[in-house]
């Protein structure tokens, strides 16, 4: 069921066009105390409106939250996207929370390492 419920989240929610800020984050079913998660995905999102990347975790953590779910932070860092030439650069990297559940420290991950499990994010149209 876990399963059913997170392929309805959309594995990329960005901004059609400009220079923003992207977060990775991985979503997953919120086990009973003291479980690991069973099934989880990663989901790429990104926004003009963010001034820091941890505005778009917090938003999107908290949506999950209602549904569910609980999320991580793997990383980040910004894109330029012109939809309308099918171009998309991802680059750079994001000094982020890693949630409000974890302990108050800051991961660091390069969006070569952090995008390359989400092939969704590319131009199909």
């Amino acid at each position: 069921m876990a399963a059913a419920g997170l392929a309805q989240i959309p594995d990329v929610d960005i901004d059609s066009d400009g220079v923003f800020k992207y977060v990775l984050i991985r979503v997953h079913s919120a086990p009973p105390s003291g479980t690991p998660a069973a099934e989880s995905k990663e989901i790429v999102r990104g926004y003009k409106w963010a001034e820091y990347h941890a505005d778009i975790y917090d938003r999107v953590s908290g949506e999950m939250q209602k549904r569910g779910y609980d999320c991580e932070c793997l990383g980040g860092g910004r894109i330029s996207h012109q939809s309308r030439d099918k171009k998309i650069h991802v680059y750079g990297y994001s000094m982020i929370h890693t949630g409000p559940r974890q302990p108050p420290t800051f991961s660091q991950r390069t969006h070569h390492t952090g995008l390359r499990p989400c092939p969704a994010l590319c131009l199909d149209g």
